[in-house]
């Protein structure tokens, strides 16, 4: 998957942040275990270079991108020949870095990320790219043809900063159309706060606004630091601790939910 095309979509300084973290994660944070030579070649395109970044902003990148490689290569453990939804990811390569051979991924994007992408995207029938807008929800509906497919579907990064009214609105769709056990992964920035709700026995997601306006979508279950195997759970756990701790330094809390 090597993505070269002459004109690259602007893509926002994060999103090359994230690029450059994987790309240069296996020289700069060998310890973290990431290897990604697609982010190498994907950066020599965009001409991304180290030095552009700081380590103390490469390396929260890195650490959890591996931590949401392993949340999606656990979703893959337990359904091999699941698929996996991409929301606006830009230049991820996270499908090179989890393929299992088995696995299925699309990748939903702006019409102008898509065409540049599409020229060298992965040449497998596993592997598909889709257009749409961030407001558009009609890609819903094609999942009713496969409510038996186990599903994970990714909204992090950009995606987040969508706002909250366009995410209520797309949680809104996700719980009245999609099937049970459809699963999500979401980033809860400071600009969009998903938290459990604080109800006894309950785990089902609220989204919190201004104004102290609370929406809450109980066919959603936030799933809890038990519900992964271990050391997985303990490390989502300390990530999610210091994204509360740094909560003014932007980091995001990993929620990852389920439609029950």
């Amino acid at each position: 998957m090597i993505f070269s095309i002459d004109a690259a979509p602007s893509f926002a300084r994060r999103e090359l942040a994230g690029v450059a973290a994987c790309a240069y994660a296996s020289d700069a944070f060998p310890d973290l275990g990431l290897h990604d030579e697609e982010a190498r070649q994907l950066a020599r395109v965009l001409e991304v270079e180290r030095a552009g970044f700081t380590e103390q902003e490469l390396r929260p990148l890195a650490t959890r991108t591996r931590l949401v490689d392993d949340v999606v290569d656990d979703f893959f453990r337990r359904h091999p020949d699941g698929l996996a939804i991409g929301l606006f990811s830009g230049p991820c390569t996270r499908f090179s870095r989890v393929d299992n051979g088995q696995l299925h991924w699309i990748d939903i994007d702006v019409p102008r990320v898509v065409a540049w992408k599409s020229r060298r995207a992965p040449r497998t029938p596993r592997y598909a790219l889709a257009t749409a807008s961030p407001g558009c929800d009609h890609w819903i509906d094609q999942l009713a043809d496969a409510q038996d497919w186990p599903t994970l579907i990714l909204g992090l990064g950009l995606f987040s900063h969508l706002g909250p009214e366009r995410i209520g609105a797309f949680l809104t769709q996700v719980s009245l159309r999609l099937a049970k056990d459809v699963e999500l992964l979401l980033d809860a920035s400071p600009c969009l706060q998903l938290r459990p709700t604080a109800a006894r026995g309950a785990r089902h997601v609220e989204l919190h606004r201004e104004g102290g306006v609370v929406e809450t979508f109980p066919w959603l279950r936030v799933l809890g630091d038990n519900d992964y195997p271990e050391p997985l759970g303990a490390r989502i756990r300390t990530t999610n601790g210091l994204a509360r701790f740094f909560r003014k330094a932007q980091f995001p809390i990993l929620r990852h939910l389920r439609r029950v």
